[in-house]
């Protein structure tokens, strides 16, 4: 597993459309459940209609805190559409709105990615001497690579001032 810094960059507005779960964060180990991420990932990739799936092969994860929850996310995992889509039944909508955000790439299976998660976060980041804005906080996956081979790279998007 490694970490590296790609730096700062804007982000246009995207409509993502996908599978929604509820969790708690990593960081609330007692409750955390390590199988919601990767279940509406399967879900994602078993239901969405395939006639709908971008030409790209970019996938994205967007986290959102759910107020006044102490730890607990909504997290939707899906794709790319267009600001008029129609989301089928049992998917969700969600636009993350134009910004900036800090890239970290996580190198590696899959399975270590919550270390990537608590560099990204814990070094990383506060290293950047950039102030974190409000927003929804992206993973950026190429959906055509292994997410268990050791060589495996996605994004860590956090969004930034």
């Amino acid at each position: 597993m490694a970490v590296r810094n790609n730096g700062a960059s804007a982000h246009a507005e995207r409509v993502i459309c996908g599978v929604a779960v509820d969790f708690y964060s990593i960081m609330v180990p007692d409750l955390y459940d390590p199988t919601a991420i990767p279940n509406a990932w399967q879900k994602f990739w078993a239901e969405f209609p395939k006639k709908d799936l971008p030409l790209h092969n970019t996938a994205f994860g967007v986290s959102t805190p759910i107020e006044g929850s102490n730890g607990k996310l909504r997290y939707l995992a899906g794709v790319e559409v267009k600001a008029n889509y129609v989301a089928p039944e049992g998917f969700e909508l969600v636009t993350i709105p134009a910004g900036n955000y800090l890239d970290v790439a996580h190198i590696g299976s899959i399975a270590t990615l919550a270390q990537s998660y608590g560099e990204a976060y814990g070094v990383v980041f506060p290293t950047t001497g950039l102030e974190m804005r409000e927003g929804p906080h992206l993973e950026l996956y190429d959906a055509m690579l292994n997410p268990m081979a050791d060589d495996y790279e996605m994004g860590i998007l956090i969004p930034v001032i």
